[in-house]
């Protein structure tokens, strides 16, 4: 069979007697777009049983089109993709393993980008800003496919070996998905603040923005078409440029989030109701009264003690003394397996993977990695509570949550989204109509 599947027939032809697993690679009319804004060109699909990849023509004028195979692509039980969080974009109901995940946990960084073709180079250059994938002739696509292909295809066998595989399948990256098909409101205001190609992220009023989980300490960064969205500015203006969709911004904050899972960790103790900062100063300062320079350098200490290591003069304190516990037996671990294995998913921490690894630097990743795991299995859970709802979760910053909230919803969807966001750290709540004029509830 020739490798270009452009006809009715063919394609009937290709899927009778076809295996149950194959790699599927989308190709777009333009890379440089947001996978949300994308319309589908072609696609590469390599049949395990047939040892070929093949390319299916959906929207390139140098072939004959063809309508989405959906229902053929849903006789596969397992499809292995590149990047599960954009194929799910694309076609969300199909069964996809995430080989950017594999690759991921074996080497503790993403996957290398592989260069293409020359007429790739050429065109992507000259007409970068539009549809270069649609001028690109299909030959080239798929010679850039194969090659890609059988540069990751090694990775695709350690799929089982890799317990934490599952949560990263599971869990991780349909909630990514979920989280970017939002897109966060702009306004007129947004100019002022960011010069960017519009067409790249931007439509009906809306910036969609891209998660990467394969980041050294495992914290998502959530960067796209040069806006740094875990990172705007409080004081600058930038937020300004973003508002609810629905009636309001609701941001719920973890409060003394790093201290408050080193005390679950290690076994330390922290009383909820209470200001970890305040907790702490009564520590350092061994004093029940705390005023506000206290409480400022609270918060510099507590900093100083987490990512500095801990003053021996503290370790009297049963916080201190059973983090630098927990701390030495995680080096030791780490020493003697060459692993240290993380506490929700599962994912080991590989000695191979870092240089000049030290205590505390482990220590502080062990604890980003629990904070990142943690929170997108509640963030998981918390779908479930906005299902069929018309709030959504617009942005997630490492210690916090912002939900775009409809008013229709009720109060008790509201309550239901504190209670599983605050169901083991409590938050701290602030509400708003725009990013920047969030106030305390």
């Amino acid at each position: 069979m020739y490798y270009l599947i452009e006809t009715q027939e063919q394609l009937e032809r290709f899927f009778e007697g076809e295996g149950s697993e194959c790699y599927l690679q989308f190709v777009t009319n333009n890379d440089e777009t947001h996978p949300k804004l994308q319309s589908i060109c072609a696609l590469y699909l390599y049949s395990f049983s047939r040892e070929k990849g093949f390319m299916i023509n959906i929207d390139h004028p140098e072939g004959f089109e063809l309508e989405l195979p959906l229902k053929y692509l849903q006789s596969y039980t397992n499809i292995f993709v590149k990047e599960k969080t954009k194929a799910l974009l694309y076609i969300p109901t199909l069964p996809y393993t995430d080989i950017q995940s594999i690759y991921y946990l074996l080497k503790n960084e993403p996957l290398p980008s592989l260069p293409k073709t020359g007429t790739h180079t050429f065109y992507e250059r000259k007409y970068g800003a539009y549809n270069a994938n649609k001028i690109i002739p299909l030959a080239k696509h798929y010679e850039a496919m194969t090659n890609e292909f059988e540069a990751i295809y090694p990775y695709i066998s350690n799929f089982k070996e890799e317990e934490s595989n599952k949560w990263y399948n599971e869990i991780l990256t349909p909630t990514l998905a979920r989280m970017v098909s939002e897109g966060f409101k702009i306004n007129d205001t947004f100019n002022k603040h960011f010069d960017i190609n519009e067409k790249f992220s931007i439509r009906d009023s809306k910036i969609y923005g891209w998660y990467n989980f394969c980041t050294t300490t495992g914290r998502p960064t959530n960067n796209f078409n040069s806006v740094n969205f875990s990172a705007l500015k409080h004081d600058t203006g930038e937020r300004d440029g973003f508002e609810a969709d629905n009636d309001m911004l609701i941001e719920m904050d973890f409060e003394g989030y790093h201290p408050r899972i080193i005390a679950r960790l290690s076994g330390g103790e922290l009383d909820k109701s209470e200001s970890v900062h305040t907790q702490m100063a009564k520590m350092y300062f061994d004093t029940e009264e705390i005023d506000a320079e206290m409480y400022k350098r609270s918060k510099e200490l507590t900093f100083q003690q987490m990512y500095g290591g801990i003053n021996k003069k503290y370790l009297k304190h049963t916080y201190f003394n059973k983090a630098q516990q927990f701390i030495n037996e995680l080096w030791r671990e780490f020493n003697t397996k060459g692993y240290v294995k993380t506490v929700i998913a599962r994912r080991k921490l590989l000695k191979d993977n870092y240089k000049n690894m030290t205590p505390q630097k482990l220590f502080n990743y062990y604890i980003q990695a629990f904070e990142t795991e943690y929170n997108f299995t509640m963030l998981s859970r918390l779908y479930q509570v906005l299902e069929g709802k018309k709030s959504k979760i617009i942005l997630y910053v490492y210690d916090s949550v912002l939900i775009d909230f409809a008013i229709e919803d009720g109060k008790e969807t509201l309550q239901a989204i504190r209670s599983v966001v605050s169901s083991d750290f409590p938050v701290k709540i602030k509400r708003g109509t725009t990013y920047s004029s969030l106030e305390a509830l």
